[in-house]
């Protein structure tokens, strides 16, 4: 992530200086090139709300799954394709998908398919249940 943002401000800078100017160190020229080969052409993965799907459905986490481990899968398979600003795309389409109803984010920031969403609040509602047997345990304890 830090050579990405690195990259970034070189580029920056380039583009900055005077755009006839030519870069005559060959390693630089080669870097520059490959980093703007890698902006400008078009991915090969899917899109962004097929790979979020498919992480979801192949982690299958029934308490949902974090950004970061959705963000981890797709690295994992398509990392070489991925665009520099990978993480900001991901946190967009996940929104995105929140907004259209396809997936839900619960309280704990995970995220889970709407259709999930009654599993996921069966499980909540069975850890609060035992935490409130477990804390009425604890009082009548003190009590005695």
């Amino acid at each position: 992530m830090l050579q990405d943002q690195r990259m970034k401000s070189l580029l920056l800078r380039i583009a900055a200086l005077e755009p006839s100017y030519t870069i005559h160190c060959p390693l630089l020229s080669s870097l520059v090139n490959h980093c703007l080969q890698r902006i400008f052409k078009s991915p090969t993965h899917p899109p962004y709300d097929s790979m979020i799907k498919r992480a979801m459905k192949e982690l299958d986490e029934k308490s949902g799954l974090t950004e970061e481990a959705i963000s981890e899968f797709i690295r994992r398979q398509y990392d070489k394709d991925l665009p520099f600003d990978h993480a900001s795309i991901l946190h967009i389409h996940l929104q995105k998908l929140c907004m259209s109803g396809e997936l839900l984010c619960t309280e704990n920031e995970k995220y889970v398919f709407a259709d999930c969403e009654s599993e996921v609040e069966e499980e909540y509602d069975e850890e609060d249940e035992e935490e409130e047997e477990k804390e009425d345990g604890d009082k009548e304890e003190k009590e005695d």
